[in-house]
């Protein structure tokens, strides 16, 4: 490959990331796709491991998880090659949040350990914090709330002492979302404003969209219905303008929670009817529990004790599936309290003996 072709692809490369910032992910693929072919005729097969891997994290962010996980596989298989210890963990990475996302703890665990393993091989700072970060989103999802912030702030530290404010924004709209969850909804709106504020400043569409959503749902939680109408609203135009499946089935869900809320409860089942489809094929099951879970809650206000059973069922399993055993355990007490049969998930039928029931 000649150096002017050589170039081409990397200003293929930077035009594929902008591209992603500025919220437009179909044109970031196609550069991506143009940046490879180009790359694949050339030896710098780190650098095409680390295109392979942004390709992918566009993907995955848009809720495309199957081609975001072929992606980050090719980058690893790159960077065994290679030997790189910084690629490799990178990958590894990567793939622990795709397995989490699909609910597999086991090896979600087993490639973070990996993955922290080659980055302090490599003497990766920055990949190190963001494996801290990561891991403290496991934490969260299975209700180690304290550890999880540990890792949250000392992620935090570290990038801010680093000036990089990219990651300093993915950090607060994680403890955002901790406060959020432990009802800390003053301090989960102030440090998602914080990260709203980066994103702005740094014009990162995606950052600011999710940021957006978070803090939606903050104010919602918090009974600010008003507050977090508006902002859900903001989101799910920045999500469907990027075709951002992931954002616009949270988006969705934020919304059927507003109406539910507001008492527009067959508004809310039909939201949340959209939203459960624009979710399939996303493969992320923590999403699929929590929307499952709005739609036995809005059942419920209905009276339709036997739908809500339903779904408060799949929701409950999902949840255990992704390790979310508090979430879990909340949604068979919800069950317990239904009128008629008491509850017998597919798990109860089973050989093992069932879960324990908590009073409502």
């Amino acid at each position: 490959m000649t150096e002017t072709s050589l170039e081409k692809g990397r200003q293929l490369v930077e035009m594929a990331r902008a591209a992603e910032r500025d919220g437009d992910p179909e044109r970031s693929l196609a550069l991506f796709d143009d940046a490879i072919a180009l790359l694949q005729q050339q030896a710098d097969a780190p650098f095409l491991a680390d295109v392979l891997r942004w390709k992918g994290t566009v993907y995955r962010e848009q809720g495309e998880t199957e081609a975001a996980y072929q992606c980050y596989k090719k980058s690893l298989v790159l960077a065994e090659r290679i030997g790189g210890a910084s690629a490799k963990a990178h990958a590894y990475n990567c793939l622990a949040i795709v397995a989490q996302r699909r609910g597999d703890l086991r090896d979600s665990e087993v490639h973070y350990t990996l993955a922290a393993e080659l980055a302090a091989e490599a003497g990766d700072a920055r990949l190190l914090g963001m494996i801290e970060q990561n891991r403290g989103v496991l934490m969260n999802t299975t209700g180690n709330f304290a550890a999880a912030e540990v890792r949250y702030f000392s992620s935090l530290s570290a990038f801010e002492q680093a000036g990089d404010e990219e990651a300093v924004s993915w950090v607060l709209n994680n403890i955002g979302i901790l406060y959020t969850k432990l009802g800390q909804y003053q301090r989960a709106v102030e440090t998602l404003q914080r990260g709203l504020e980066i994103a702005e400043r740094r014009a990162d569409g995606l950052v600011e969209s999710v940021l957006t959503l978070n803090l939606a749902e903050a104010w919602a939680t918090s009974g600010q219905l008003d507050l977090a109408d508006a902002l859900c609203r903001k989101s799910l135009v920045a999500a469907r303008r990027r075709n951002d499946h992931l954002t616009i089935a949270g988006a969705l869900k934020c919304r059927a929670r507003i109406e539910r809320e507001r008492g527009a409860f067959k508004q809310s089942i039909a939201t949340l009817r959209i939203g459960i489809f624009e979710a399939e094929g996303l493969d992320d099951r923590l999403l699929e529990a929590e929307m499952l879970r709005e739609l036995g809650q809005t059942s419920r206000a209905l009276g339709q004790a036997d739908e809500a059973r339903l779904a408060w069922q799949e929701a409950a399993d999902s949840f255990q599936d992704v390790g979310a055993m508090q979430e879990a355990a909340e949604i068979r007490a919800l069950l317990a309290s239904l009128p008629g049969d008491s509850y017998r998930s597919s798990r109860s039928q089973s050989s093992e003996p069932p879960p324990p029931s908590l009073n409502p």
